[in-house]
């Protein structure tokens, strides 16, 4: 489970991979021609996310080994078409051990509280990964029935928990109603949304003697790309979405703003200068108040070009805003913007939604009422639950409303935090 040289990755993909091998020859790359060493990385053609959905899962997997399990892995789905990924193991990144050598293997019973078809890869690649120290206890929480789940924690003395960071928060006055103290946990893996300084103060607070772990990308490579945990005071500083990149299992590249990546990993998909489509900026020799070795960092942000953004639980769409907004066409246009920010209320993580429309016509105090009734009663931010369902659950903040009669266009914002880092490299560039 070791990396493997890039040369040596590149000539297993070009003799094992049908998919590669016509990519790279489309668009006129030959390995054999082209590629003498790490200096050559950037002759190779970028992949998208695109382009492995073009093909099925079977036609882009190199399946040559019988001496193992693979597992499907899935991406968060903010997409129609979620990227499926097969993988034999989580290779174990050099900032897991750290956090695993300062706990001293306390870990003993987790419990996964993920929904299970995002769950089976952390599982059983994890196994093959040796995550979980051998005589401890597994049990698959479900997110839909936090009670049951913390029955399961009370029974099985969980000390070790795995959830999104919205659930944890929620989780944490579940386990304290059940009689099982959140202080119990020793040890969080938080993946699946992006992260914010409330999410961060609200699990600290919540969950006061675990180590957590913030974990950035696991689908498509063989580990996580990024992790932090809670003891990164510095990258607190830097932004919510600062990571200690993996650069033991990866390259990474930034090309044009966005991250690309390659995995020294003979993977069934092989990740070969892969563009995430996230946003990010490469930052070097880092010293951080964890005291893990100065090194790489990624500040990460949102994906360019994206329609859609998770946080808290839920998914804002532009499709799905622009189909309720079309019920008032003779009163706003299609044209809106949605600034989703997120704050610590107590023990709960609840969303703030701000939301700029163009009104066909002057706007009024009445209008208003009309556009947040149709949003609330319309809007769904999960497979079957309305805009309205959240706020009186008290987990969004009922919508803010504001008018721009000159914006054009579609989008969705996420928290400023978030994004601060990318305003200031721009207008650095501007400067320049």
């Amino acid at each position: 489970m070791e990396p493997i040289s890039l040369a040596e990755l590149v000539r297993y993909t070009w003799k094992y991979s049908d998919f590669y091998r016509k990519f790279w020859e489309q668009h006129g790359f030959n390995p054999e021609k082209d590629f003498h060493g790490d200096n050559n990385l950037e002759k190779i053609p970028i992949l998208t996310k695109e382009d492995l959905l073009s093909v099925p899962l079977k036609h882009r997997s190199i399946l040559r080994s019988r001496d193992c399990h693979y597992f499907l892995d899935i991406s968060s789905g903010t997409t129609k078409r979620p990227l499926v990924i097969l993988k034999p193991y989580h290779a174990m990144s050099p900032y897991f051990r750290f956090i695993e050598n300062l706990d001293k293997g306390l870990r003993s019973s987790c419990l996964i509280l993920r929904p299970p078809t995002y769950a089976t890869a952390f599982l059983g690649a994890g196994l093959q990964g040796q995550y979980f120290p051998l005589g401890s206890l597994i049990s698959l929480g479900n997110t839909n029935d936090l009670i049951f789940s913390a029955y399961l924690a009370k029974e099985t003395e969980t000390d070790w928990l795995m959830a999104r960071p919205s659930d944890a928060v929620r989780f944490a006055t579940i386990l304290e109603q059940q009689g099982y103290p959140p202080s119990n946990i020793m040890s969080l893996y938080i993946t699946g949304e992006p992260l914010t300084l409330a999410a961060i103060s609200l699990l600290k607070r919540l969950y006061p003697n675990a180590t957590t772990l913030y974990v950035y990308a696991m689908t498509e490579g063989p580990s996580s790309m990024g992790l932090r945990s809670s003891l990164c005071a510095t990258l607190d500083v830097i932004s919510p979405s600062a990571y200690h990149l993996d650069t033991h299992n990866f390259f990474f590249e930034a090309v044009n703003g966005l991250s690309v990546v390659t995995a020294l990993h003979k993977m069934p998909t092989p990740l070969i200068r892969y563009s995430t489509g996230d946003r990010i900026i490469i930052k070097d020799d880092v010293e951080c108040s964890c005291g893990f070795p100065k090194g790489t960092i990624g500040i990460i942000g949102p994906r360019a070009g994206e329609k859609s953004y998770k946080i808290g639980g839920y998914t804002f769409q532009t499709e799905e805003i622009r189909r309720v907004l079309q019920k008032l066409s003779d009163l706003v246009t299609g044209d809106f913007t949605l600034q989703i920010e997120q704050v610590a209320d107590s023990a709960r993580l609840l969303n703030l939604l701000h939301f700029v429309i163009r009104p066909v016509n002057n706007p009024t105090p009445f209008l208003t009422q009309i556009i947040a009734e149709i949003l609330e009663q319309e809007l769904y931010v999960a497979s079957s639950q309305l805009l309205g369902d959240a706020i009186r659950q008290g987990l969004i903040k009922p919508i803010e409303i504001g008018y721009d009669t000159a914006f054009k266009g579609c989008s969705i914002l996420p928290p400023t935090e978030i994004m601060k880092p990318f305003h200031n490299t721009e207008k650095n560039a501007i400067g320049k």
